[in-house]
């Protein structure tokens, strides 16, 4: 560790996404590196990079009470589960919810399950310590099992009225998608067995998109009726308005659907993070181009399916979270999320992964 102090720092330019958040941890990983900078840990050295990743694997993330997006991003959760004592559940959830912002409502695709549905939601304490309590009423009491996802809704004006910022948006999701699912698979080590029937990989059909939508100069209304081909994709456009996407409108939402069920929060928060920052640098003046379009030339469709998202594409991870996240503290966790025990599948079986979250809140500032 003493080596570090001697070694070149690498930085790129900040973005943010509204709020100034300063990160305090104590963890070796962030004496490494501090978690308020934002090193371009894709052009780490072997050695420093080697440092690293054994840092990452022996961190473990908790549930934050802020992110730092601003007020007028609004997202959403459906919290499936399954052989669940339901009335019980909805009991619980009644005493704490009573004005019922927090609702159970039933799910067909599941086996003796339901999903709790959350009200529109901001970055606020609130939020985090709502969505602690409802996983800890529904833990005890009901599994995640093979058939159980965990969807994500975010507003779209997160994103905005700008065609090239959705261009954008299907670009960066096409080309690192086999990131985006590992990452997104939570604590389980591969995809639920239903994912390509309620989730399916989107790869080919956005790089095809986008080349025709970029090539005909197609207006928004066109590029988001071309995008939403049916709700069972990875990322659902069919609750997207065609009027305006620019301000906040109730059930005007980007659907995120390849998310693997769970009843953490520190990974719902997770996803949501990577979400929100996602579209945000997709909007962005920063978004790279040249980054993007050259990674998808090394890729040449090779990670165009599920089989191939299991694996560990360290690189390409290294160059997303780069792209998306403004602070070492993000990148962290995303890497250690993405990461999990270092561990793939190596059987047909819907494996967890080794526990890579604490519980308890990690307050910043």
């Amino acid at each position: 560790m003493a080596k570090k102090n001697n070694r070149k720092k690498r930085k790129i330019v900040s973005r943010t996404l509204s709020k100034r958040i300063i990160y305090r941890d104590d963890a070796p990983v962030f004496k490494f590196i501090d978690p308020n900078n934002n090193d371009k840990l894709s052009e780490m050295s072997g050695l420093d990079l080697q440092d690293l990743m054994i840092l990452i694997d022996d961190y473990y993330i908790k549930l934050r009470n802020q992110l730092g997006f601003g007020d007028d991003i609004t997202f959403g959760f459906e919290i499936e589960f399954e052989h669940a004592m339901r009335t019980t559940i909805y009991d619980r959830l009644y005493n704490i919810f009573p004005d019922e912002t927090w609702i159970m409502v039933g799910d067909g695709s599941l086996e003796a399950g339901a999903e709790i549905n959350s009200p529109i939601l901001k970055d606020k304490i609130k939020t985090w310590e709502d969505l602690n309590r409802v996983c800890s009423i529904v833990e005890p009491l009901a599994y995640i099992n093979d058939r159980s996802g965990g969807h994500i809704h975010v507003g779209t004006q997160t994103l905005g009225d700008n065609r090239d910022s959705w261009l954008n948006f299907i670009k960066i999701w096409s080309v690192y998608e086999n990131i985006i699912f590992r990452f997104t698979y939570g604590n389980y080590l591969t995809a639920r067995p239903v994912m390509q029937r309620y989730s399916e990989p989107m790869t080919k059909d956005f790089w095809r998109f986008y080349e025709k939508l970029k090539s005909t100069n197609a207006d928004l209304n066109t590029i988001i009726n071309t995008i939403s081909n049916t709700k069972y994709q990875a990322v659902n456009f069919n609750n997207v308005s065609r009027k305006k996407c620019s301000s906040y409108k109730p059930n005007n939402t980007i659907e995120f659907r390849c998310p693997n069920g769970s009843l953490d929060p520190a990974i719902w928060q997770n996803n949501v993070n990577l979400f929100v920052n996602l579209l945000c640098y997709s909007k962005s003046s920063s978004f790279n181009d040249d980054i993007v379009e050259k990674r998808h030339q090394i890729n040449n469709d090779r990670f165009s399916s599920l089989g191939y998202y299991d694996e560990i594409y360290l690189d390409q991870a290294l160059e997303l979270c780069d792209m998306v996240f403004s602070n070492n503290f993000d990148k962290v966790y995303f890497l250690r999320q993405y990461l999990k025990s270092f561990k793939v599948r190596n059987d047909n079986s819907y494996k967890k992964s080794l526990k890579f979250t604490k519980k308890g809140i990690k307050k910043v500032v």
